[in-house]
């Protein structure tokens, strides 16, 4: 499912870059004021025909149902239409898709242990809706919601167990996929091919002695399944994670991380192929392995890092590093592909407090520790051939981003040899480019450029901020910022708005 949350997003775009000479643009910009308890809207990108933007209000009408605000922007953030609705109040909004010049958005109904989900189809040139109502389905805790030409795939959980429901857009009927719901799996990825007509399914299984792979199921655009393979790892690992680079009817390339028998932390990548004849060929690559994975480190530890996995290599010892990583999509680009990955860990502070009269030991400090947050340190990025082999890598160091929500912050935009690494935090975007394994140019920090001359923001921290990929070589920032103008007139002295620049690199 796309969440309606939204996070600070980094993406990578290869462009035809020259070093130092790297130029931020921010030719438009689209703000609306809102008031200290007003939620956000979600952003639903649109392509090149523009973004959406959805936000549920405070404000009811006599029967109680939300207010629900729309409105559409083209390319240059201009406003093509708006659109107000009321919702009835018993329809929980849980995310958004987009597919052919439509918006989706899809409703969870939370009365009576209701089972019927809703989506609402919205055109983007005028509005127009078309209301999509499923009954009688399982109650099912949902985790992915995706369009396709002629259904609605709707994935998550059911008694801790993995399904997605296949609803015809065309006959109005639904079905529970064949081959998903089993007892102790995972649902890994719902990934759609419009140009093939079908869809697959990853989930995380058991090997017959109990390891932790990777199966792969494939679709027709009718929910029939015509392919079922799971990847045998070697003896000693386990698949963790991965995501699908490439497939069809016949191959799979997938790509994502390994370690241990039933270990939960990452030891490295694997890249993977295989076919509906059986055939298979996992490459592993330990983190040790990769020529720039520890870019992101002092010098210093840098240094004693390398040393280390060279006496271990000289003793013919074991390398082993653990890392929590997260994979997302992997992009392809003239015959090879790159993935992209966040490294982060659970950052836990300490307390202390004096106990109330109500415990056992009033007065007495109590002392403990809670949970502060995600902590980021760096993304490592790889580029691989359609075998399965790493054909260079690179990094870049996040270690600034602490996010509360386990959530994707990486994203990729390919063109030519270069790239150009990029995140948004605290209202700037950084980035760093590379060409291959090369650094062309370090970290630099490009200030959200604001509306009027004169204005100042009243805090560097935004409530919420991310940076997206958009169409073509184009991007588009958002978030909300407290900003102050002392100077302008016809501008209030304090404001707090909601605003999405459109941004581009020279």
């Amino acid at each position: 499912m796309k969440s309606s949350r939204i996070g600070a997003l980094l993406i990578i775009w290869m462009g035809l870059v020259l070093p130092g000479f790297t130029q931020v643009e921010q030719s438009n910009r689209f703000e609306v004021e809102i008031h200290a308890f007003d939620k956000p809207y979600d952003v639903i990108n649109g392509g090149e025909n523009g973004i959406l933007l959805v936000r549920q209000t405070d404000e009811r009408n006599q029967q109680g149902d939300p207010r629900f605000e729309l409105v559409s922007l083209d390319t240059t953030l201009k406003i093509n239409w708006k659109k107000v609705m009321y919702i009835d109040r018993f329809w929980e909004y849980r995310g958004y898709d987009y597919y052919d010049a439509n918006f989706y958005l899809l409703f969870k109904y939370h009365r009576h242990n209701s089972r019927d989900l809703k989506i609402l189809k919205l055109n983007l040139l005028n509005g127009d809706t078309v209301h999509y109502t499923i009954r009688n389905l399982v109650p099912i805790e949902l985790t992915e919601f995706e369009i396709t030409q002629n259904a609605a795939l709707l994935g998550g959980y059911f008694n801790y167990n993995p399904l997605v429901i296949h609803y015809n857009l065309s006959t109005l009927k639904s079905k529970i996929l064949p081959g998903i719901y089993q007892n102790r799996t995972e649902l890994i990825q719902v990934k759609v091919d419009d140009d093939k007509n079908s869809f697959i399914v990853i989930v995380s299984e058991k090997t017959f002695d109990k390891r932790n792979t990777l199966a792969v199921k494939t679709y027709d655009s009718s929910g029939d399944l015509i392919g079922n393979e799971k990847l045998e790892p070697e003896q000693d690992k386990g698949l963790i994670y991965g995501r699908a680079a490439e497939f069809d009817f016949d191959i799979s390339l997938l790509a994502g991380t390994y370690s241990t028998k039933r270990g939960a932390f990452s030891r490295g990548l694997f890249v993977a192929t295989l076919n509906t004849d059986g055939e298979q060929k996992i490459n592993y690559y330990n983190f040790a392995d990769l020529e720039n994975f520890f870019d992101y480190m002092k010098a210093k530890r840098r240094k004693r890092i390398a040393s280390r996995i060279e006496r271990k290599r000289i003793n013919g010892k074991k390398i082993k590093f653990n890392y929590r990583l997260l994979v997302h999509d992997i992009i392809e680009s003239d015959g090879q592909y790159i993935m992209i990955g966040e490294a982060f860990y659970p950052k836990y502070n300490s307390s202390s407090s004096f106990a109330s009269s109500y415990t056992t030991n009033p007065g007495q400090p109590y002392y403990g520790t809670y949970f502060a947050g995600y902590r980021y340190t760096h993304a490592v990025v790889i580029g691989f051939d359609k075998k399965g082999k790493v054909l260079w890598d690179n990094s870049f160091e996040i270690e600034d981003v602490l996010s509360y929500n386990l959530e994707q912050f990486v994203h990729a935009d390919i063109k030519d040899d270069h790239i150009v690494l990029l995140y948004m935090y605290d209202n700037e975007i950084r980035s760093k480019i590379i060409k291959r394994k090369e650094v062309l140019e370090g970290k630099s920090f490009d200030a959200i450029k604001l509306t009027f001359e004169d204005d100042v923001l009243r805090d560097t921290h935004s409530e919420i901020s991310g940076l997206e990929s958009w169409y073509d070589d184009t991007f588009y920032a958002y978030g909300i910022q407290q900003i102050k103008n002392l100077k302008d007139t016809g501008v209030k002295l304090n404001r707090r708005v909601f605003y999405i620049n459109k941004v581009k690199y020279r």
